[in-house]
């Protein structure tokens, strides 16, 4: 299941981490994956700009209730973050199970180029039903379980600039998260009374079977 989290970042913030990338020094990105063909740049993780704005990154995602109520996360990684200019895609991967100090469950790709700044440069996301393709608005995010086989499409005008994180959720199972996310949902919509009621103990009691410190 793929979720988009709007309003992530700001408006201002993602001014204000669009300007602070350009203190930092990216490099080839095809070093980083063993995926053939490969081509982006990235800002290493030791880079200190990377270090600053991948910590407000990653704190302004914890703090986002759509993201909470879906990923269940227990450990957000260190984000990356990663350029696209004219000619650079990447091709089909899937995300590696273990992320730096985590385990991959859940990807997330946080847009911060707005989608009339580049053409190109499409998230396409092969899903049961084909593919889906996502280009968002900046300071919006999209989540999907990281077994899903992705892609980056050609950018072919502009320069394409995202954040990409990786969670290790407290609900391992894609499915019982998708669940979980589902009845949170309704229990939270639903008025006092006595269905409601019946909703949240159930989404209560899920919880307490599934989730792992």
């Amino acid at each position: 299941m793929r979720f988009v989290l709007e309003r992530v970042l700001t408006p201002d913030e993602v001014s204000l981490v669009r300007t602070k990338l350009t203190g930092g020094r990216f490099l080839d990105g095809g070093a980083t994956s063993g995926v053939d063909g490969k081509h982006n740049l990235q800002l290493p993780l030791e880079d200190p700009v990377a270090r600053s704005v991948g910590e407000f990154v990653s704190q302004r995602l914890a703090a986002h209730e759509g993201f909470r109520r879906m990923a269940y996360p227990a450990v957000i990684l260190s984000p990356i973050f990663s350029r696209f200019e004219p000619g650079m895609s990447y091709p089909d991967h899937i995300d590696s199970t273990l992320m730096g100090r985590g385990r991959a469950d859940v990807s997330v790709t946080l847009f911060l180029s707005e989608p009339g700044d580049y053409e190109g440069g499409e998230l396409e996301i092969e899903t049961g039903n084909g593919e889906q393709r996502y280009k968002l608005p900046a300071g919006d995010a999209l989540a999907y379980p990281s077994t899903t086989l992705h892609r980056v499409a050609p950018v072919v005008r502009g320069v394409r600039e995202v954040a990409v994180t990786w969670v290790q959720s407290m609900v391992r199972d894609a499915a019982r998260r998708q669940l979980l996310a589902e009845l949170g949902q309704l229990a939270q919509e639903l008025p006092p009374g006595p269905y409601g009621e019946r909703v949240r103990k159930s989404h209560a009691n899920l919880e307490r079977m599934w989730l792992e410190p």
